[in-house]
């Protein structure tokens, strides 16, 4: 007689497998966000790019390149309670470039961006303002992928930021768009591959009792000066932020408004550091490029080349991209 033995895998045999398939998937997961924050880093850069020619367009047809912030009804600082003082921001500009232009035709310009909400920091439509409709609009093309939109705002939000200069100097600053700027080809000086035109960063989780260091924004009421101001950012730990005063975590809230801390960045510090600012002032402030990309941050130059540039490019290299008057040309590698 011939015995038939029964196939079947013994509880030994079961185990060995099911061992080495979690230790695929261990091996396997980490490839795959790889490959999705690749996809993500690129769309994100693609994005930027598109802003990039839209600059260069824009720049062709008015022969100017548009500003970062516009100015306000009375000069370039108001009333601090006035409803008035909002500007409008570089991103406005850009609508009719970018496949927006039915957002553009819905934005009167002879008012504020958020006018007439009074209140100073709009947190929900009123019904009554004339550019509400368009500043509830997301465009896509001012986001980046990489990044969650955690802001408790209806309105559009930015990840996007153009580049106000080098200096911590919120208004007159010696970038490519600074307030109420009609900066010429010929006027950026260092050469428009030298000079940065836009980066990134982090919306804000609108929570100002929670400390967030990449998105949110620190200041102390002090007499700084900006040496003082950096070295002071550069080195603020996260204990240290949560005992401050000034805490604004709202950053990018909306596309419409040139606010710093909005659609604004400057070249202050290298990505990936703290944002500060002095009081009640956004003439002294350092805010700093980011994003969620593994490294860095993607950089548009003047001239529409992208760039990722590392957390560790040097300090001074970086200062002098944000610059276009600063006779720092031929930077070599960063």
């Amino acid at each position: 007689m011939n015995d038939k033995k029964k196939s079947g895998m013994t509880l030994i045999e079961l185990l060995v497998v099911i061992g080495i398939i979690g230790l695929l998937m261990a091996l396997l997961i980490p490839a795959v966000q790889m490959a999705r924050e690749s996809g993500r880093r690129t769309q994100c850069m693609n994005n930027l790019k598109q802003m990039g020619i839209a600059l260069q367009t824009y720049q062709t047809t008015f022969t100017v390149y548009p500003f970062g912030v516009g100015m306000g009804p009375r000069g370039p600082v108001d009333a601090f309670s006035s409803p008035l003082t909002r500007r409008f921001s570089l991103h406005s500009q850009l609508l009719p470039y970018i496949e927006q232009n039915n957002v553009y035709e819905m934005l009167d310009f002879s008012v504020g961006p958020f006018f007439p909400d009074s209140s100073g920091d709009p947190v929900a439509p009123t019904g009554t303002g004339p550019n509400e409709d368009a500043a509830l609009v997301t465009v896509p093309i001012f986001l980046c992928p990489s990044d969650s939109n955690r802001l408790r705002r209806p309105w559009g939000p930015n990840n996007y930021r153009s580049c106000n200069g080098s200096t911590w100097s919120g208004r007159a600053g010696d970038g490519m768009f600074g307030q109420a700027t009609a900066i010429r080809p010929a006027d950026v000086r260092d050469g428009l591959s030298n000079s940065a035109a836009l980066s990134e960063r982090i919306l804000g989780d609108d929570d100002d009792g929670h400390v967030d260091m990449d998105s949110d924004l620190f200041g102390l009421n002090s007499p700084w000066t900006e040496e003082t101001l950096r070295a002071w950012c550069l080195h603020l730990t996260e204990a240290e932020a949560a005992t401050l005063h000034i805490h604004n975590s709202n950053g990018g809230m909306t596309w419409l408004e040139g606010n710093m801390n909005w659609t604004r960045y400057n070249h202050v510090l290298p990505p990936g550091r703290a944002s500060c600012k002095g009081w009640m002032t956004w003439n002294g402030v350092a805010m700093t490029a980011n994003s969620h990309h593994p490294g860095g941050v993607n950089l548009v130059l003047g001239d529409t080349a992208t760039r990722f540039v590392s957390e560790t490019v040097d300090a001074d290299v970086w200062r002098a991209l944000g610059s276009i008057n600063g006779a720092e040309t031929g930077l070599g590698e960063w």
